[in-house]
């Protein structure tokens, strides 16, 4: 496991360095949207200054220097606000970067809560005792704070039926449930 990281929603928790990879990546990709931005819409992103002449520097570069210099923006957007500048992308070039950080913090969610019932499953087999629907889980809870409109219920379900089957439709289930109360939060959130 890598350090010990705040996502922004106060959560803290430990991220594989494939997950921190991955989370690069996707800021990446948005440097890399943000570096071809027109001077006019460059104007009116929130960001440092600092950024911006990077973001310009950028459009001036070649091939392999390109790549490092996206790599450096990337670096700077980490210390930005980076909801607010994936919202200006989303409005300026319909970019899908904000959705799809969304549908991979739903996939976190679901495969952390996964890997508590599984962990409780095999526990209560390893002791031969009955696993009982209630099971103890950190991963839900926390999920549950994140999204209070979650069906608890039916998720503890869910992940009690894949631990005992492994049948996919209740891992699917269950990043149903998470994603949908995820967008009926961000709905409400727009809306306020």
């Amino acid at each position: 496991m890598g350090f010990v990281r705040d996502n922004g929603t106060n959560m803290r928790e430990k991220l594989s360095r494939s997950e921190q990879k991955r989370q690069f990546k996707q800021v990446e990709a948005a440097a890399r949207e943000i570096s071809e931005l027109k001077d006019a819409d460059l104007g009116k992103l929130n960001c440092s200054d600092e950024l911006k002449q990077e973001i310009i520097l950028s459009r001036k570069t070649k091939s392999g220097a390109k790549k490092r210099q996206i790599k450096f923006i990337a670096k700077l957007l980490q210390q930005e606000p980076l909801e607010e500048i994936l919202l200006f992308l989303q409005d300026r070039k319909g970019s899908k970067l904000r959705e799809d950080r969304y549908h991979h913090e739903a996939e976190r969610m679901r495969d952390d809560i996964v890997d508590d019932a599984l962990a409780a499953y095999e526990e209560c087999r390893k002791f031969q005792e009955p696993w009982e629907i209630d099971w103890q889980s950190d991963a839900l809870s926390e999920t549950l704070r994140l999204l209070p409109g979650l069906d608890e219920l039916e998720v503890r379900r869910s992940a009690h039926h894949y631990a005992r089957s492994r049948n996919k439709s209740y891992y699917r289930e269950i990043f149903r449930l998470i994603k949908a109360a995820s967008e009926k939060k961000r709905l409400a959130m727009i809306q306020e």
